[in-house]
């Protein structure tokens, strides 16, 4: 009898250890359950979808939903999620039982988000938006997601393990952000000077260009593949460059670079000298990391961690996508085709010059492009054409439309407030504070933004709509409130282009329905 009692005693505490661990190995169907410092929220949004929150200090954020046209929960579902409350990790399987995903941080300090999960090295993480970087497979990458001339940035990465990650964020993230970094110092030493071709509000103009060169050092102690992000301390760039040991890493050159540049490299343990050759102003900072398995999400301003997780082939990811921020509509045949676009043509004829000419030719062209500077002595976006080179834009359109030619207009979300259509924004300020950007987080700006756009400019027959500089220009957000001073700029920072597409699209999608006509075919572009 003793011998069965010491032997009850003993497995008492195992059977007590097991319990406990199933109880904290939850197969999550839906609701909020205890996890760390805070509280983990699972909701099915989509048969392969789930939207996943942690937060220590439950806020509602005051920030309307622009991103998803689905939310409701649904019963149905091809994947199963699984938390560890003992490990804080949270495991996301497909129909087949088959684990994809493996959450292993949801972490809260102050506002910042961060999450990070498994990505084992025959991982590739495809998605991100569009950078100049080369990548496609960003796995290990550092990228600081940011709205810049000639930088789209999208928080949703597809995988090669059968998972997609939609980051729900509207401001700044880092992507793979490195916790160590080097400020290099500028030299003595003078670097190149080069005439350059540069566009302004005048004209074609010829600039002289000094280069600084800058250096530092780094020790490293192991051998790896490095993520090294150079950030050249401007809001725009003029050249990207880096040399580690006399070999050159980074090489980039264009009138508009963001500020940012990433490259990953092997680099062996010990001392390395970095070189790099940059534009005169620039204060430029490397920011490195060892590249690890695990692929890390960072916001600096949150309220929770936030993300939505599918789960499919690529098909069955985008479809869930779609299904639940909208479809995209399918885009016209001649959308496809060859867009002809130029550092501005300077009035009707030009144009029809240069579409006669390739029609004569027989050189294939489906839309020729008029960039800025078309309003002429109106002022910045005016929204009209200066008659003295544009006499007729209706012509202008109808005759481009004879040769089976559509005209794709410029239109920025920038206004002179000396202008017609600007004084009337200032009047109603519905300009961003210190800027000349409207504010469309104020849907009365938005709505008076659509009405001049609708009244002076969709009469005169336009296919297709460039809303231009919709970053804004220059991260001009960044320190600056928004609607009526309700929000931060740093909150939003990255979806102003959403509501300046969203605008014009809605607002030419009512126009259609009530005249109950075809559409105009349209081409919205952020650039």
């Amino acid at each position: 009898m003793q011998k069965i009692l010491a032997l009850f005693s003993h497995l008492v505490p195992r059977i007590s250890y097991l319990a406990l661990l199933v109880l904290l190995a939850i197969p999550a169907l839906a609701g909020e359950v205890p996890f760390g410092k805070g509280t983990l929220s699972v909701r099915q949004v989509a048969r392969n979808a789930v939207r996943i929150q942690y937060w220590e200090q439950k806020t509602t954020s005051e920030l309307p939903n622009w991103l998803y046209v689905k939310q409701d929960e649904v019963s149905n579902r091809d994947m199963s999620v699984d938390i560890d409350a003992a490990r804080q990790t949270l495991c996301i399987k497909n129909k087949q039982s088959i684990p994809v995903f493996t959450a292993t941080l949801h972490q809260m300090q102050g506002r910042e988000a961060t999450l990070a999960f498994q990505s084992p090295p025959d991982e590739r993480l495809y998605g991100l938006g569009q950078f100049q970087d080369g990548y496609n497979n960003v796995r290990g990458l550092s990228r600081r997601l940011t709205q810049v001339n000639t930088q789209i940035s999208i928080p949703m990465l597809l995988s090669s393990k059968g998972y997609g990650v939609l980051w729900n964020n509207y401001g700044l993230v880092e992507f793979n952000p490195c916790d160590r970094q080097v400020r290099m110092t500028l030299l003595d030493e003078a670097g190149l000077s080069e005439v350059v071709n540069v566009t302004t509000t005048e004209g074609g103009r010829q600039e002289v260009r000094q280069r600084n060169i800058y250096e530092a050092t780094i020790d490293l102690a192991e051998d790896g593949d490095y993520s090294l992000l150079l950030d050249v301390g401007q809001k725009m760039a003029r050249r990207h460059n880096l040399s580690i040991d006399g070999q050159t890493v980074l090489e980039m050159q264009n009138l508009w670079l963001p500020p940012t540049a990433s490259v990953i490299i092997p680099l062996k343990a010990g001392h390395h000298v970095l070189r790099a050759e940059l534009s005169k102003g620039d204060s430029p900072i490397l920011y490195y990391n060892k590249v690890e398995n695990q692929t890390v999400l960072r916001s600096p301003v949150a309220t929770a961690v936030d993300y939505t997780v599918f789960v499919g082939s690529p098909d069955e990811i985008i479809a869930a996508y779609r299904e639940l921020t909208g479809k995209a509509p399918l885009m016209p045949r001649w959308a496809l085709g060859y867009i002809h676009c130029r550092e501005r043509f300077h009035s009707s004829e030009e144009i029809l010059q240069t579409a006669n000419r390739f029609r004569s030719e027989q050189l294939p062209v489906d839309v020729i492009v008029q960039d800025w500077q078309y309003w002429g002595k109106y002022g910045w976006n005016s929204m009209r054409f200066d008659e003295d080179f544009y006499p007729d834009p209706k012509a202008l359109t109808d005759s481009l439309h004879a040769m089976d030619m559509r005209l794709m207009v410029s239109v920025w979300s920038k206004i002179d407030k000396n202008s017609e259509v600007g004084r009337q924004m200032t009047a109603d300020n519905y300009y961003i504070p210190g800027t000349d950007w409207i504010d469309f987080f104020n849907t009365d700006a938005a709505a008076a933004y659509w009405q001049n756009f609708s009244t002076r400019l969709v009469p005169l027959g336009i296919d297709a709509w460039w809303q231009d500089a919709t970053e804004p220009e220059n991260d001009d957000l960044v320190g600056r409130r928004v609607n009526n001073g309700q929000w931060s700029g740093e909150e939003v920072r990255n979806v102003y282009p959403l509501l300046v597409n969203k605008t014009v699209y809605e607002g030419l999608m009512s126009e259609k329905a009530e005249a109950n006509s075809s559409l105009f075919t349209l081409h919205l572009i952020v650039p």
